[in-house]
Order: C-alpha cells, then sequence, then structure tokens
C-alpha cells in the first residue's frame, strides 16, 4: 500500500507505474475506431477531405529505435496544418521542472502560445494531447482485445507500458482542471487511441495508420477543432495568469503585514508556486456560484481512477472578514443513498455537532459526470459492471486546518484526538451519522491559543472530510459499494478483513488508536530502531487469500490480537519521554540478550500493577523513562485483544494459511513475526475468562471508556505532569525508505496462472492496497 499515508514515500516511477496499472483491472473498456469517433469526437463542419492525410505518415520510420520516430511525426502533424491553434512538440528529453516523479511524454499537443521548442520540457499545466510512441504493434501494446477486461495478462512488458501511459493521464488530472483525457500511443506501424476519465479508461481498436492515415488524421483535426469542454476542459475553473489582475492581487498577501498568528494566509502564500497553474474556480451556492481563486493544491490523491481529491487554500476575495477558506474538489461516487458532503456538514452544523467543518457553500458541477461506465455496461449487457460512476463535486468550508503532523507535542496530540472523538460521537448521537473514514488526513488542527509558560501553540482538533459517512439507519441496508470504506492504513483489523462487514463504533475507535500509533511512532521517542520498516509492515502490508481479496497484515492483527507492540522481529516497542542515549541502549541491549522479554498473554488482563513493578526488567527502559503516550497505548490495546479474542477464528483474529504476500509486501516480516510468535508466546494455562473479556470489550461499544482514559490521562495527579513539553522529535520516517528495492528488477515474473487469477479476483476496494484505488 503507497499513498499519501504510506511508509513508501519516494517510490521509483516504475513501482508506482506497476500499481497504476493494477487497479486498472476491470476499469478498461475497448471501442471499434469509429464507434470511439462517433461517441467522442463526431464530425463537425469544415472537416478536411480524407485524401488530405494521404503518405502523411511516411516518413515515419518503424524499423529502429522509437526516439527515431518523434521528430519525423511531429513534423509530419504540424506541416499538414491540421491542428488548428494548437501544434505538436516531442519533449521526451526534459521533465517539467515542478513535477518530482519526472515524468515526460514523448511527444504532446499544446496550444501554440505555450508549446515548447522541440527537445524542450514536458509542460503538464498546458499540455492537451499525450502521444507514446513504441515500436512493436503487439509486443508493445498495453491493451488486450481478446478478453472483456481489456488487461494485458500475457507479457509484464504491456502491463509497464500501461503503467507508464496511466501515469501520464494521471499528472494532467493533477496539473489541470479537466473532466476526461486523451491520448495516443503509436505502437511501431500501428495505433490506439484513449480516453481517460475518473471511472476507467476508454481504448479504441487498433488501427495501421500508415495504410489507413485518414484515421489517425481525423482524430487530430477533431480533437484540435473541437470545444473546449469535448477536449476535456472544465469551464467552471478559469486559468489565471499571476500577471494578471486577480494573480497580482493573490500575490499581494505575500507582502501585507498582518498579526503573527494569521496561519491562513501563510499557508494560502505558501501556495502560490510559479510551477503551478493558478485558477479561479466556481462553486454552486443555492441558485447562483461563488468564485474562489486557488493555487497549488494542499492536497492531492493519486491515480486516475476514483475520487481524485484535491484540496485548497482558497481566496475568497468578496469576504473581506475571512478572505481565506477551504476548497475540495472531487469525484464523488453516484449512488441512490450517497449524501452530499455539504448536506452531510449542513446536518452536523445544525445539530451543532462540536469541532466539525462548518459548510459555506456547495454543490455538483453540472454536467461532469464520468462515462467509461456506460460505454462497459453498453457493451456488456448482462455482466455486472465492476466500474463506479463519479460525479464531479465541489465544496467550500470557512476553517482552514493544519495538517496533524504539526502538533507540537504528545500531549497536544492525545487532546486533539479527544476533541475529534468528541465529534465523532456527537455526530453519532445527535445527528445519527457514522464517520467512517478517519484517518490522519482527516483530523486537522485549529489554532486556539499558546501555552502561557513555554509559548508553544495549542489546538482544537477538528474532524473534516464526511463524504464517506453513512447515516445509521441505513446499517441494515446492502452496503453502497462491495468493499471496504476508508483508509487502509487506519483501518480496523476486523474491516481490513472483513470488507463487507458494517462499520461500528469499535471498528472506529480502533480507526483512532491508528491515527495516535501512527504520529506517535513517526514523531515521539520510542525503542524502535527501524521507523519505516515497522509502518511498513504495520500499516502498508497487507495478505492475500487465494488470489481473491486483500486482508489485514499479519503485524497489525496479530499486535491486536495479543495487546502488544512489537516490530515484526519480535521487539517490545516502548514510548518514551526523550531519546535513549547510547549507553541506555546498549544496557537494554544487554539485558534482552540475557533472556528478559516481555511475556505476551493471550487471554485475560495484564496486572497494571505487575507491569509497573517489573516494568525496566521487562522492557530495559526505566519506569521514569516511560512516556504517558506509552500508557494509553496499553490500556486500548488491552481492549482491542479483548474485542478480538471474543471474535470467531477468522481472518480477523489470525493468519490464514497458505496466504501469499502483495507484491509490496516484505516477505521476511510474516516470516519473522510468525517464527517469533511461535517461539515466544506460551500457550494459555486455562480457558479465558469471557465474562471478563466481554466486560473489556464492551469498553469500546462507545466513545465514552476511551474519551474517559484519555482525559484521565491528561488530567489526573498520576500522569498530568509526566507529559514532556518537548517530546517532539524530527520525523523518523526515512523519506527514502524503498521497502523492496529490488522490486524494479522483479517485475513480470508471476505466472500465467497467477496473471489470469489476477483478472478474474481483483477486489474492488475502496482503498485496495494501492496508490491509485481512492474509489
Amino acid at each position: 500500500m503507497t499513498g499519501p499515508y504510506s511508509a513508501a514515500q519516494n517510490l521509483k516511477v516504475k513501482v508506482l507505474n506497476d500499481e497504476l496499472h493494477r487497479v486498472m483491472v476491470h476499469k478498461l473498456a475497448m471501442l471499434p475506431y469509429d464507434k470511439f469517433m462517433t461517441d467522442f469526437l463526431p464530425a463537425v463542419e469544415g472537416e478536411p477531405d480524407a485524401n488530405i492525410y494521404d503518405h502523411m505518415f511516411d516518413a515515419v520510420p518503424t524499423d529502429g529505435k522509437e526516439t527515431d520516430m518523434y521528430k519525423p511525426f511531429v513534423e509530419a502533424v504540424n506541416k499538414a496544418n491540421i491542428l488548428g491553434n494548437f501544434s505538436l512538440a516531442a519533449t521526451d528529453s526534459l521533465p517539467d521542472p515542478s513535477d518530482t516523479k519526472k515524468r515526460k511524454t514523448d511527444v504532446g499537443m499544446y496550444p501554440q502560445d505555450t508549446v515548447p521548442a522541440t527537445g524542450a520540457r514536458t509542460n503538464w499545466a498546458a499540455i492537451e494531447l499525450t502521444i507514446e510512441f513504441k515500436t512493436h504493434p503487439t509486443q508493445d501494446d498495453p491493451f488486450e482485445e481478446k478478453t472483456d477486461s481489456g488487461y494485458p495478462t500475457s507479457s509484464s512488458r504491456r502491463r509497464d507500458n500501461l503503467g507508464q501511459i496511466l501515469g501520464y493521464a494521471g499528472t494532467v488530472f493533477n496539473r489541470q482542471h479537466v473532466t476526461h483525457h486523451f491520448s495516443v500511443i503509436i505502437l511501431g506501424d500501428c495505433a490506439r487511441l484513449e480516453r481517460f476519465d475518473h471511472a476507467g479508461l476508454v481504448f479504441s481498436s487498433k488501427f495501421n495508420y500508415k495504410q489507413e492515415p485518414a484515421k489517425l488524421g481525423h482524430f487530430l483535426w477533431r480533437l484540435a477543432h473541437a470545444s473546449p469542454e469535448t477536449r476535456g476542459r472544465d469551464p467552471t475553473a478559469v486559468y489565471v495568469s499571476p500577471s494578471s489582475l486577480e494573480g497580482l492581487e493573490m500575490l499581494a498577501w505575500e507582502t501585507k503585514t498582518l498579526p503573527e498568528d494569521d496561519y491562513t494566509r501563510q499557508l494560502f502564500v505558501q501556495t502560490l508556486d510559479r510551477g503551478w497553474a493558478w485558477w479561479k474556480l466556481k462553486v454552486r451556492d443555492g441558485d447562483g456560484y461563488k468564485e474562489f481563486l486557488v493555487a497549488k493544491p494542499t492536497f492531492i490523491a493519486p491515480g486516475v481512477v476514483g475520487r481524485a481529491t484535491r484540496g485548497y487554500v482558497a481566496y475568497d476575495k468578496g469576504n473581506k472578514d475571512r478572505p481565506f477558506v477551504y476548497v475540495k474538489d472531487c469525484w464523488r461516487v453516484v449512488h441512490e443513498r450517497s449524501e452530499l458532503e455539504g448536506d452531510i456538514l449542513a446536518v452536523l452544523n445544525q445539530h451543532e455537532v462540536s469541532n466539525v467543518p462548518t459548510v459555506l457553500c456547495h454543490g455538483d458541477v453540472e454536467g461532469q459526470r464520468t462515462v467509461s461506465h456506460d460505454v462497459w455496461a453498453s457493451l456488456h449487457p448482462t455482466k455486472e459492471c465492476r466500474m463506479k460512476a463519479h460525479q464531479h463535486y465541489r465544496l467550500v468550508v470557512n476553517e482552514v486546518g493544519l495538517p496533524l503532523k504539526k502538533f507540537p507535542n504528545g500531549r497536544e496530540l492525545v487532546s486533539v484526538l479527544i476533541d475529534c472523538i468528541e465529534a465523532h460521537e456527537e455526530a453519532y448521537t445527535k445527528a445519527n451519522i457514522m464517520h467512517r473514514d478517519i484517518s490522519v488526513g482527516n483530523i486537522l488542527l485549529i489554532p486556539c491559543g499558546e501555552h502561557p509558560v513555554d509559548k508553544q501553540p495549542l489546538y482544537k482538533g477538528m474532524l473534516a472530510d464526511w463524504e464517506l459517512s453513512k447515516r445509521t439507519e441505513y446499517n441494515e441496508l446492502e452496503a453502497r459499494h462491495p468493499d471496504r470504506t476508508g483508509t487502509w492504513q487506519f483501518l480496523s483489523t476486523h474491516a481490513l478483513s472483513n470488507p463487507k462487514a458494517q462499520i461500528q463504533i469499535a471498528d472506529e475507535l480502533e480507526s483512532f488508536f491508528h491515527v495516535l500509533l501512527y504520529c506517535a511512532i513517526r514523531f515521539l521517542p520510542h525503542t524502535c530502531s527501524d521507523v519505516s520498516r515497522f509502518m511498513y509492515t504495520f500499516f502498508d502490508c497487507g495478505e492475500t487469500v487465494g488470489h481473491r481479496e486483500y486482508t489485514c497484515s499479519v503485524l497489525k492483527s496479530t499486535s491486536m490480537l495479543l495487546g502488544r507492540l512489537r516490530t515484526a522481529s519480535g521487539i517490545p516497542i516502548v514510548f518514551l519521554t526523550r531519546p535513549r542515549t547510547q549507553e541506555e541502549i546498549a544496557a537494554a541491549a544487554a539485558q534482552s540478550e540475557k533472556g528478559s522479554s516481555v511475556t505476551l498473554q493471550l487471554s485475560g488482563q495484564p496486572d497494571s500493577s505487575s507491569i509497573a513493578a517489573t516494568f525496566q526488567e521487562k522492557t530495559g527502559v526505566p519506569e521514569d523513562l516511560r512516556h504517558p503516550i506509552d500508557e494509553i497505548f496499553e490500556r486500548l490495546l488491552g481492549w482491542f485483544k479483548a474485542r478480538y479474542e471474543l471474535m470467531e477464528p477468522t481472518t480477523a483474529s489470525k493468519p490464514v494459511a497458505g496466504n501469499r504476500r502483495v507484491a509490496l509486501a516484505d516477505p521476511r516480516s510474516a516470516a519473522r513475526w510468525k517464527r517469533n510468535i511461535k517461539s515466544n508466546v506460551p500457550k494459555p494455562a486455562a480457558a479465558p475468562d469471557v465474562a471478563m473479556l466481554r466486560a473489556t470489550a464492551q469498553k469500546l461499544d462507545t466513545h465514552g471508556d476511551m474519551l474517559d482514559l484519555l482525559t484521565d490521562m491528561l488530567d489526573n495527579e498520576q500522569w498530568q505532569d509526566k507529559w514532556p513539553r518537548n517530546d517532539k522529535q524530527p520525523d523518523q520516517l526515512d523519506p527514502k525508505f524503498d521497502p523492496d528495492p529490488q522490486k524494479g528488477q522483479q517485475q513480470g515474473k508471476r505466472t500465467e496462472r497467477e496473471d489470469d487469477a489476477l483478472v478474474e479476483s481483483q477486489p474492488e476496494s475502496k482503498r485496495v492496497c494501492s496508490v491509485v484505488s481512492q474509489e
């Protein structure tokens, strides 16, 4: 699992492309060339006769290297004068300077006032058409016409090419405001046309553009002379030049003198990146519209298919009292029981639910809905369509929050979590709404002052992103979508291993636990020596059962079952008030070698007084070095342990024998953890006390016990003075962490049988183990 919250933040493009093509199983549809043109680029008045394209591409070589094809192709098209106000340019040499992944398309079509010189940089903000070149008509073909899925199971080379063009389309979607994107892939002397939207990809039948040059010529002419909306442009997003009046108005905020605590202005100024296009967005407001100026997004959901969420700190120039607001731009899933997020927030605001955003305006963008699912359904009327329809939607809220990772210390982190659990409780009890997507990204910080002694900032927590929430009266109905709801890293063990199960309060509270652990392991002192590897094996990895479904990772599921935090190699994790010295680390290691290790109990409640009495002996950490948050983790883990022991023995409570790891998982982790469990965990001497387990697990039936625990840990005499004010560390997640450096060399080694299983059984997960599945 990669993505914004993954331990792997700097994966190679090849790995990202691999994940991009994997998620496209059941999201591809093929149309005959004529049908493709009729549906997407119908003939218009003034179109030239087909004979003007005769011999147009004769000079394009097809028997050498693909780089030999770029210049002759560009020259042939540009000299034919068929592109109107556009031109082709070869931009294979240099990437867009603002693109951290350094992607560069071979050839692109650009407006003539923005076209790069031949051999210059790709410009993702202006490109209208991407053209990729390959040399072989079949071995390089990224699509398979002989199967309903369209997915190329027979060759890793073909899958890699699919991932490559998906990477280009995803970059266009990130940088521009478009409803869809057209592309061409040249395969030696053949070609295919492609149309991407956020539901899937429609591709044309393959044709020989040397023998039938009019087919490619007609496509290029019609695209260049089509309306901006037909080409994919969103008319409700207008480009704003930094030198225009509105652009200068945005830039003026860089120099305005405002109070130092005006963090919203600072956040807006940080988005004024000249490497990104700036926009004026229209958002529905009742019967009319409001306009907001935005620059670089503060959040982008990567990939092609899915909700494609982008978030902006926006300038509302018509509001002098509150000039900065937050705009969410996304493609929501269409379902008869799905409610608009703005309507949900309005209900929460009406019920005076604390610590949630205040809706300003919102609405669907009229006429902007995906069509790939309709194409697939029309081709296969008797089969279930695995694509989802998506509708473009924008939401504006008053509050601009800071990301949770900006918390100043562990105490403030817990305090913010309390605020958000209270918001969740009030939404559930007052408005009968369950959030269902608790994650690090959906918990925001709202500054509310500073500490009177050390002047560190104080925050209120805000629980945002209610798009996937659900009214409790719908719990007995069939799921809106036959897959998980939520963000993979923070879903409960139960939800990960039972995709169709209804989300319960206990699952949501476990998600809050995972948010707390995620932040603490990255930013607080502890005994874990390899934070990146732990985060990857605990939060990112998954198991597959018979090629059919991703389930919870071994490390997460076993940790929750046993009620203990350990690394994959079995080393206990203890949170500290300060980092240990080298001498303390050496002493702890020496003690560990003598055989002093924490004994894991398989049932019942741990005796806290016994733990306190022997804490240093068991962990090698002095009691006075133990962080209060460690006590929180231990107590909560006891509750989750009781819950999972009471469950039937399913994949939610123990690993399934014979599973294979997902592609990015480290196969060493599961083996080490299982060896450690076998060697160090004694079997229970007696049956667990079921009554005690039930009493403990019931603490997760409502929000009250968890809120009481967290509040008590901040305020009671035993712990309140033990919270350090300066415990936050620099991010301990290695930005260059690669879970499997050899992955690039291992692509394409699946068997044909495995590939067939992949196509037939690919899960339709809300957050399948991939950067790109955000449906």
